[in-house]
């Protein structure tokens, strides 16, 4: 007999993620799963549990919901403090995004905003945003500091997000986003050599992973590739911010250096394309900022044909996408761009996973991996993103236990 402590039974289709003969979503009607210690031990037909686990602990009945594994956010900025409404007002009286980037405006106002904020404000505001993630079924964030750009404010985001982990049942990756822009009071020159001889060495110990925003509002390819080729060297993942508001060398960089993501990709070409895809990157896309910034569709064909895995991110941040839905971004996705509801459920399960280097652990469910699931009121998983805006969660389950509103 396998042991257990939770399961989750009847649930009337189990999107596994795990592909079986025929489909691709390796669905189980009448299905169920057992868990033990956070891990899933056991999953199968509902019929079948009682005589082949052994169950000390809670029981959740799906009632014929549809389950499927927790949903991953593989872009996210959670730590922020500050408004930046005005902006977005101004954007839909025809302001552009890029224009916004300027003097003490844009990033440099919410690095503003979060520099005088203190700890435990930071921590309140992060722990809101966590709670909405898990409402709208996201069980793993990837999460990036980068509102900082000085030592003593970057380490307390990350100390944010170290006390975030232990009062949230989210789950937490964080990214060290120095290389987020130039911050207006530092020579450009200085502030790269902070960032490689300073701040990447003391936050090896933080971060899983390094991102870098390659684009002309922030940091030159030049910059971009010796702050990310440091990174790698002191033992950082990494990740990119790329080819978002104009064409440039992000993907290609990302592509040279093995990053586990290239980020928004509008402008990325077809041999960019085929690049990323060759070195074994996801593309992350993005989009609700997308929408936000009325930029141009990404080059959904040409990943198609090239093989590269699509991630969908929510890309919360408080300048172009203040949400924590990543429904709403699969809806975005499918109606905006023309990906397919299983393009999008893929890409916010198993492909946002594998970008995290998570694959087979989150993003799924079979033996082994987290016991991260959610109850939706839809007809079939691939029915999501055809809620347009709003939140059909019923129950989010993070680590075998069931999350409830704190």
């Amino acid at each position: 007999m396998i042991h257990a402590d939770f399961a989750v039974r009847h649930a009337g289709q189990l999107a596994t993620m795990m592909p079986s003969a025929g489909d691709p979503l390796g669905c189980i009607r009448d299905g169920a799963l057992a868990a033990h210690e956070g891990r899933v031990v056991w999953i199968g037909h509902d019929g079948e549990l009682d005589a082949q686990v052994d169950l000390d602990g809670d029981q959740l009945d799906a009632a014929g919901a549809c389950v499927i594994p927790g949903l991953v956010d593989a872009h996210t900025h959670p730590v922020f403090a500050g408004s930046r409404a005005d902006e977005f007002a101004e954007r839909l009286g025809g302001a552009e995004y890029q224009a916004q980037q300027s003097g003490e405006r844009g990033i440099v106002r919410t690095v503003q905003a979060t520099r005088q904020a203190d700890p435990a404000a930071l921590l309140a505001l992060a722990e809101a945003r966590a709670n909405r993630f898990l409402a709208n079924g996201t069980t793993t964030i990837e999460a990036k500091t980068g509102y900082g750009l000085d030592l003593p404010t970057e380490a307390k985001s990350f100390d944010v997000l170290r006390h975030l982990s232990a009062r949230t049942p989210l789950r937490i990756i964080p990214t060290f986003l120095g290389a987020h822009v130039v911050p207006p009071t530092i020579d450009r020159a200085a502030y790269v050599r902070a960032l490689m001889e300073e701040m990447l060495p003391a936050f090896k110990a933080q971060a899983v992973f390094c991102d870098a925003w390659c684009e002309k509002p922030a940091f030159t390819p030049s910059e971009t590739r010796a702050i990310l080729g440091r990174a790698k060297t002191l033992g950082y993942q990494l990740r990119i911010h790329a080819a978002q508001l104009a064409p440039g060398e992000g993907p290609e960089i990302a592509a040279e250096l093995g990053a586990r993501s290239a980020d928004h990709l509008e402008f990325a070409t077809p041999a960019q394309v085929k690049a990323l895809a060759f070195a074994g990157t996801v593309a992350v896309l993005c989009p609700a900022a997308n929408f936000t910034t009325r930029g141009p569709r990404p080059p959904i064909e040409a990943m198609r044909d090239a093989g590269l895995p699509m991630a969908i991110a929510s890309d919360l941040n408080p300048g172009t996408s203040n949400s924590e839905s990543l429904p709403h971004a699969m809806s975005l996705a499918c109606v905006a761009w023309g990906m397919t509801p299983r393009e999008s459920l893929l890409g916010a399960t198993v492909h946002a996973a594998r970008s995290l280097g998570l694959e087979g652990f989150a993003g799924c469910l079979q033996p082994g991996s987290f016991a991260d699931c959610i109850l939706l009121d839809v007809e079939t998983p691939e029915a999501i993103p055809y809620y347009v805006g709003v939140n059909r969660v019923l129950q989010t389950v993070a680590g075998g236990v069931v999350w409830r509103p704190s």
